[in-house]
Order: structure tokens, then C-alpha cells, then sequence
């Protein structure tokens, strides 16, 4: 039997070749696009600028190593790797920052608002700036608070009632909010955190002898809570 064999040209087997090795259409735009939303948000930035400090800090520590052999080194070498540890210290705290920006999105709904507790913190005789009975737990838990957190505050609020004159009970007022001032500020409170307001008399009818108008109130104001208060 004869057989026949069947020559293609070579330039036909080329581009067969060629076609089959043919790369598949780029898309840039598309993956761009999928790198982006790999790096959104805060918790993507943080991971990103977490990624730049580390890669400048390689390069640092490679040149820190390569002078602790004592190899040659020269002035260029010198300049760009104070300036990789420097950026690097930069991206680190940016890291930081969308860090905590995202812990407080997940849970913001713990945050607090601003607060206020108000104490009655001490009793008075008519006339008297004295106190002859204080709230001592409330006075001596407040002060340590204060003292614990120097960004809180409180108001020393003092009221008389209407026995005497309005100016005689307006004095009264004052020394009795002093009274209770110097308590918090044995406790820990520094003066700066206290607003004193002595009301004088309160509100009803004149020369009325009336005991809950003879107290010092001390209201505490709780600010709000914010994730990582230091970082700037």
C-alpha cells in the first residue's frame, strides 16, 4: 500500500503556533479595580500602610546590618535608610490611625454619650456653712474619680433657703460650695476641674426654713468615650 503524506506549509504551522500561545486580553481596569477594593476602608489602609512600613523597614535594618559588619557603606546609603526608617514610622502610625478608626466603627455602639450624675454631697443648719452631715462615700468616690480622669468634670452647686436676706444667703452659698470644693480636692480633684455655682436662695417663700434647700449638690459630667485618645 502506498502511503501519502500530506506537507503543510510552514508558515500555516507558524501561525497555528503563534495562535494558540496568544495571551488572553488584559483587563486593567478591572483588576485595578479589585486591588482598590482590597485596600478600602480603614481596616484596608491599615493593613496597606502596616505593609509600606514594614517593606522600608527591611530595607533599614538590611543597612543597619551590612554597618554592624562594618562593610563598606557611603553617604547615599546612610541618607536613604534614615529616611526608610522615618517613612516607616510614618506608615506605622497611619496604620495605626485607620486602625482605631475602624475599632470604633465596629463598636461605636458601646461609646457613651456625655453623662451627668448629680450627689447630694452635704446638709446644712440654717445659716450655718458647716455641714453637719456629708455624703463622705459619694465625696471621697467622686474625688478619686476626678483625680483618675483629668479630662472629667464637676459642679459644685450650693443653695440656701429663704431665712435671712437674699444677699447674706448668697454669701452663705459661696462659703458652703468652698466647703465642699476643699472636700473633692483632699480626695484627689484638682480646683480646675470644679465650676462652683452658688445659687443663694432657692426658689419659694421668703423666711421659710426648708432642709432640702440647705445642701450642696455635686454633678459629675462623664465625657464621651473615644478609641485611642493619644493617637493624633
Amino acid at each position: 500500500m502506498n502511503k501519502q503524506y500530506i506537507y503543510l506549509p510552514l508558515f500555516v504551522v507558524l501561525i497555528t503556533a503563534l495562535a494558540a500561545c496568544t495571551p488572553p486580553e488584559k483587563d486593567i481596569p478591572g483588576l485595578s479595580s479589585e486591588i482598590d477594593a482590597a485596600l478600602a476602608g480603614h481596616y484596608g489602609q491599615s493593613i496597606h500602610h502596616e505593609e509600606l512600613a514594614e517593606e522600608l523597614l527591611e530595607k533599614s535594618n538590611n543597612v543597619l546590618k551590612h554597618w554592624q559588619k562594618d562593610h563598606y557603606w557611603n553617604i547615599d546609603e546612610r541618607q536613604k535608610a534614615m529616611d526608610d526608617a522615618r517613612e516607616a514610622a510614618r506608615h506605622r502610625l497611619e496604620s495605626e490611625k485607620e486602625l482605631c478608626q475602624w475599632l470604633t466603627s465596629v463598636h461605636g455602639h458601646n461609646h457613651h454619650q456625655s453623662e451627668t450624675a448629680q450627689h447630694t454631697a452635704a446638709y446644712f443648719k440654717t445659716g450655718s456653712a458647716t455641714p453637719y452631715k456629708t455624703n463622705d462615700h459619694d465625696i471621697e468616690i467622686l474625688g478619686r474619680y476626678l483625680q483618675s480622669h483629668p479630662d472629667a468634670t464637676a459642679d459644685v452647686i450650693a443653695y440656701t433657703d429663704t431665712v435671712g436676706n437674699s444677699q447674706s444667703n448668697q454669701n452663705l452659698s459661696e462659703r458652703r460650695a468652698a466647703s465642699v470644693s476643699r472636700m473633692l480636692i483632699d480626695k484627689g480633684a484638682k480646683a480646675e476641674q470644679l465650676r462652683v455655682t452658688p445659687l443663694g436662695e432657692a426658689e419659694g417663700p421668703d423666711n421659710t426654713p426648708n432642709q432640702q434647700h440647705r445642701t450642696v449638690a455635686i454633678s459629675t459630667v462623664h465625657p464621651n468615650y473615644v478609641d485611642c485618645p493619644d493617637l493624633k
